[in-house]
């Protein structure tokens, strides 16, 4: 008798951890879900296919002459001597986008790119999320000068997500047309601007974690850390 009560007591106890399980997996919504909203998705989750898109159609690649990069717990780890590439698609040319990045930086450089559309030359449209040595700043550009905004400082060695939506603004009544920027830092609203134009024309490739086109300072632009994902869709 206690044998089997013991038992029985035992397959209750498994039982119920079992629902458990089942119930958490369940609850949490799936990748495919969360990336629903976007069009291009590096999740570094593929160590053979390291500039892998999760839909396919704008893999990352690594230049002929940069040293090779690694994933180690499916997150992107960048020494500062290396990063990749993003061929330029019309993916990336809508005038409303939004993009999300997950990154950990382990040193600082005085201009480190995280992902941007950094052209080289004056009077091209691009964008960029950069660090300024600590500090996480938005770049963007149409067809004037680059204008700038801080999303403050950020602590080595911790993970931090960065956030930058840019949508069309209701202008009321006016003809001119506007564009909401807003960014985000660890869920925080950092900025929140009106602007009057767009960086959809873009004719240059996007890099990730480094300048893909060599511009001075080149040694300077270089990202320092893990990057867990990076996540772009048109709005």
């Amino acid at each position: 008798m206690k044998y089997g009560k013991m038992m029985s007591g035992v397959l209750l106890l498994w039982s119920l951890a079992m629902m458990a399980c089942s119930d958490d997996s369940s609850t949490g919504p799936s990748l495919e879900e969360i990336l629903a909203e976007y069009s291009v998705a590096y999740e570094f989750d593929d160590p053979a296919n390291v500039g892998k898109d999760f839909f396919g159609k704008n893999n990352a690649v690594l230049d002929e002459d940069m040293p090779a990069v690694k994933v180690e717990d499916e997150c992107l780890v960048l020494d500062g001597k290396s990063g990749l590439r993003v061929p330029l698609s019309d993916s990336f040319k809508s005038p409303y986008f939004v993009v999300e990045v997950r990154f950990m930086a382990t040193d600082t450089l005085p201009l480190s790119n995280i992902f941007s559309a950094d052209p080289p030359g004056a009077g091209v449209a691009g964008w960029m999320i950069r660090l300024d040595g600590s500090e996480l700043r938005f770049h963007i550009r149409g067809a004037g000068d680059w204008e700038i905004f801080s999303a403050g400082k950020i602590s080595l060695n911790e993970w931090h997500t960065v956030r930058v939506e840019f949508t069309k603004a209701d202008m009321g009544e006016s003809t001119v047309m506007g564009y909401d920027l807003k960014v985000t830092l660890d869920g925080e609203e950092r900025v929140s601007k009106v602007l009057n134009s767009d960086a959809s024309n873009l004719k240059f490739d996007l890099g990730i974690g480094y300048d893909p086109h060599h511009q001075s300072r080149y040694d300077d632009r270089f990202f320092i850390g893990k990057i867990d994902y990076i996540r772009y869709g048109n709005r």
